[in-house]
């Protein structure tokens, strides 16, 4: 036995871990705002909350490239937009949870309607609608789904989700303090609570 051979062998482990790391980074890089929005939901938003974590993470898994960077960088605006939020970040952490499931599942969809679509020809899907001259009219059709699915997926809902958040955090003027604060000031006309019994 060769004296460098356990060197080997460590050095083999430790770059088939960085690699494997590497190619799942963004989906290690999801978990981090999916727990910051499940971990400061109400209680009764969690269950809800921890459903769409899973199904943002089996999308980040299992959908090629830039899927996974999208669902990170989407997740990642949401947590910001609810941590910019100061009238109401239970509502905007909600709709934004919501945005993502969507995604995720459309995500997971066209990936199950690609692994489908790859391993049936055009003519086999053709046959099954019509014959003979159908093929290329299936196959066109099936071009123009994918570019469809692939805009959809990549620019259309992303700036759509983005547009969402940019809204529930900019429909209210900002504020220098919380609703209540505000509120509280309104109702006593300024006076604090202190100045009211002096």
């Amino acid at each position: 036995m060769n004296p460098l051979e356990p060197l080997v062998w460590l050095v083999n482990g430790l770059l088939v871990i960085v690699y494997v790391g590497a190619s799942r980074a963004f989906l290690l890089l999801l978990i981090l705002p999916l727990a910051h929005l499940v971990g400061r939901a109400p209680r009764e938003h969690r269950p809800w909350l921890a459903a769409v974590g899973v199904l943002a993470l089996a999308a980040a898994a299992f959908v090629p490239p830039p899927v996974p960077m999208l669902l990170a960088l989407l997740s990642a605006a949401a947590a910001l937009a609810v941590q910019l939020d100061r009238f109401n970040p239970k509502a905007l952490r909600w709709r934004a949870s919501g945005g993502l499931a969507l995604y995720a599942l459309a995500a997971l969809g066209y990936a199950g309607y690609a692994a489908y679509t790859s391993r049936i020809e055009a003519d086999a899907w053709a046959g099954l609608v019509a014959g003979g001259e159908a093929a290329a009219i299936v196959g066109q059709g099936r071009a123009f789904l994918n570019t469809l699915s692939i805009w959809g997926l990549w620019v259309i809902l992303p700036l759509g989700y983005l547009a969402l958040l940019a809204q529930g955090i900019f429909v209210h003027p900002p504020a220098q303090s919380s609703p209540g604060d505000l509120i509280h000031f309104v109702r006593s006309r300024g006076v604090a609570a202190g100045e009211r019994d002096a």
